[in-house]
């Protein structure tokens, strides 16, 4: 995102752009226990800025440099986790536009969807669908397409995660690690209705398949993690469907002391089936975390609340 002269440690997150990133959260955080009835709303709210950013974008056409992401996070419990409603909103400022335009939303990503996650042995399946809009605020456009190409990108999408947490397997492993865990998700998701999400950084092809690997390593009473994020997309233009067109890795490190907690990651999203446009850059991030019922410190697995972009 940006080369920045203010460094807000407090509340900083990952900023994403909008061609094929993974900006939802899993419901609850990945959290493999949790009520099964009852009314509730959890999520983080977050701020975002990046140290290092010598191309990740701040508008949906790769233009500008993405310096700030403003971000909320909300999963509204109607019949606990059994359906739930998951909320994601993402504001981003362009670093390049002048003055304190600098500080001002050049794109809005919002994100509405309906979750179910049951238990499954020793971990949890969350299934949901979901709709995002990704739209730029100060202008429109597409720099890197054809002209032709519409300003908005849109889908709705259908997913399957696993949760799981080896501590609840391994009793012992926890202790190892000072109350620590080995915890995360794999996903399998499908862009069911793709009209303009695209399938590599360089805003080309449709995607279609989506395949993601999330784990994290957890020590000290989960005050220190690191983890791995790993996404891949496919591009139901191409003549092979479900070979990967794209890479997003993030590695990073994690601090938490309930309810914040500070990450500072390395991203760098790349095409896989041929050359061309890369995306890279480092940021800080820091988010507060909410939960109308719980007040005690949530579990191992909820601290990924506010997803990698």
């Amino acid at each position: 995102m940006r080369t920045v002269t203010i460094a807000f440690a407090l509340f900083a997150l990952a900023a994403s752009h909008a061609h094929a990133l993974d900006k939802q959260a899993s419901a609850h955080g990945g959290d493999v226990d949790g009520a099964e009835t009852g009314f509730n709303v959890s999520g983080a709210a977050s701020l975002g800025v990046s140290l290092y950013n010598p191309s990740y974008a701040a508008r949906p056409d790769n233009s500008g440099i993405a310096l700030l992401r403003y971000a909320l996070h909300a999963d509204v419990d109607l019949i606990g986790r059994r359906l739930s409603i998951p909320l994601d909103v993402n504001l981003f400022t362009d670093r390049i536009a002048s003055g304190a335009r600098s500080m001002v939303p050049s794109e809005l990503d919002m994100i509405v969807g309906l979750t179910s996650t049951w238990d499954t042995g020793p971990g949890a399946i969350e299934f949901g669908v979901r709709y995002e809009v990704d739209a730029p605020l100060d202008q429109g456009g597409y720099a890197r397409t054809p002209s032709a190409a519409p300003p908005k990108q849109k889908y709705i999408d259908a997913r399957a995660r696993y949760l799981y947490s080896l501590a609840q397997l391994w009793p012992k492993l926890g202790k190892s690690l000072i109350e620590g865990d080995i915890s995360g998700w794999l996903t399998l998701g499908c862009f069911a209705l793709n009209p303009t999400y695209f399938a590599r950084p360089d805003n080309t092809g449709r995607a279609l398949f989506r395949y993601g690997f999330h784990t994290e390593l957890s020590v000290l009473h989960d005050h220190l993690s690191f983890g791995v994020d790993t996404t891949f997309f496919t591009d139901r233009t191409a003549s092979n469907v479900v070979q990967p067109t794209e890479l997003d890795l993030t590695p990073e490190v994690i601090i938490r002391f309930p309810p914040v907690e500070f990450h500072v990651a390395y991203e760098r999203d790349m095409p896989l089936d041929r050359g061309g446009y890369t995306q890279e850059f480092v940021y800080l991030l820091g988010s507060w975390t909410f939960d109308l019922k719980r007040k005690g410190t949530a579990p191992l697995e909820q601290r990924g609340t506010i997803p990698s972009p």
